[in-house]
């Protein structure tokens, strides 16, 4: 970092720390230099464990396909944003509960958010303690997918934030089937390029190939869609994904179609409840902590918190929120505004769904989690990348 990269990063520490003060009880003052990055390390991998990329990668395309279960011990938000296909959605807080979905007499894979994320092995002990033998950690998880060069799945609420609520970042949602089934009726904001005509149509596609390029087709029983996505892999697409329900799934949730046949329900702007976007930017979030007008919620392990937080921040576990839904609640404010963090956004959004849908939380217009990836340094300065 140059000096006068330092020397802006020390002004926003020490704007932070004093627009903290003015809101939260008085602290004492911190050190203004920026904590130097650190590194979270990699969790310790059992050898006994261990099952590689490559080798998820045979179960999936081998004979295998009914003596194992993939699990994703994310939380659901995640794996509704992009998961491995096939994989079930049992995140870790929820597995002691869900351990009747699980045959002792299959082999189970537990993944999660790469070498760094703790959730898999964590679901694998759980696991083991109630008398599963068949069991493996894939510690390279979602990331160690796509970087072997292959596509994940999404799912109906992702597509439905994406076309109903839109967003900033840029995506292509393409209808991989016939034109004449396109013609028809298709998902809103979807452009059409049969998978028969690819080669000829393949310039719909983005110029940049690192914009997230989903496709779907006519459900779970069509191929159309996954043999789009790997051509789109061979193009050097690197965010490829593929809305398996697709075209059924989002008739049958009485969601709006269009088209010659389109489904008579129209798209409806957002009422103006005062509500906020459930992510918040990192500008506004760093403005609202340098201003002293926001309550923190850290929901990062106690350990993480001890080691150091943002001054003012309350502490409330994550998993608190799904077992300990009304104590946890009551910690929040009233009013005003409230945003979640952990280190990545996992953690904040699963807790965030979980108050969102399970809480009595008054002052859920307000509630906003930060999906990024924040570091803290034991003097309450972070970073944010």
């Amino acid at each position: 970092m140059s000096r006068w990269g330092k020397w802006l990063t020390g002004m926003l520490a020490a704007a932070l720390l004093a627009g903290c003060a003015a809101t939260t009880a008085p602290v004492e003052q911190a050190a203004v230099v920026a904590p130097a990055k650190v590194e979270k390390k990699d969790v310790a991998q059992d050898p006994r464990l261990v099952i590689t990329t490559a080798e998820v990668m045979q179960l999936l395309a081998g004979p295998e396909a009914g003596n194992y279960v993939l699990v994703d011990a994310r939380p659901e938000v995640k794996f509704n944003e992009g998961h491995v296909p096939g994989a079930l959605s049992i995140p870790k807080p929820m597995l002691e509960k869900s351990l009747d979905k699980l045959s002792k007499d299959k082999t189970i894979v537990f993944y999660c958010g790469g070498l760094k994320c703790e959730l898999s092995p964590q679901s694998a002990e759980i696991a083991m303690k109630n008398g599963f033998e068949k069991v493996k950690v894939w510690y390279e998880g979602e990331p160690g997918w796509t970087k072997a060069g292959n596509y994940l799945e999404v799912e109906l609420p992702y597509i439905e934030k994406l076309v109903t609520k839109g967003g900033t970042e840029p995506y292509l949602l393409v209808d991989a089937r016939p034109a004449v089934k396109y013609n028809q009726s298709f998902i809103p904001k979807s452009v059409s390029l049969p998978k028969a005509e690819f080669e000829l149509k393949k310039g719909l596609l983005p110029a940049d190939k690192s914009i997230p390029v989903i496709f779907y087709c006519g459900g779970y029983a069509c191929k159309l869609s996954h043999e789009s996505a790997d051509l789109a892999l061979k193009l050097g697409y690197t965010k490829v994904a593929v809305f398996a329900a697709g075209e059924p799934a989002w008739k049958e949730a009485g969601l709006p179609m269009w088209g010659d046949q389109a489904s008579g329900v129209a798209l409806k702007p957002k009422a103006d409840t005062g509500g906020l976007p459930e992510s918040i930017t990192v500008d506004e979030f760093k403005k609202l902590v340098a201003e002293g007008k926001v309550q923190v919620i850290d929901v990062r392990s106690a350990t993480d918190f001890a080691a150091g937080h943002l001054p003012g921040a309350i502490h409330v576990f994550d998993e608190d929120f799904i077992f300990k839904a009304k104590e946890s609640v009551a910690k929040l404010p009233l009013e005003g505004r409230v945003v979640l963090h952990c280190s990545t956004g996992g953690r904040a959004g699963g807790a965030y769904y979980a108050i969102l849908g399970e809480s009595d939380y008054v002052n859920k217009k307000n509630l906003q989690y930060l999906d990024k990836t924040i570091t803290v340094g034991a003097d309450g300065t972070f970073v944010i990348e």
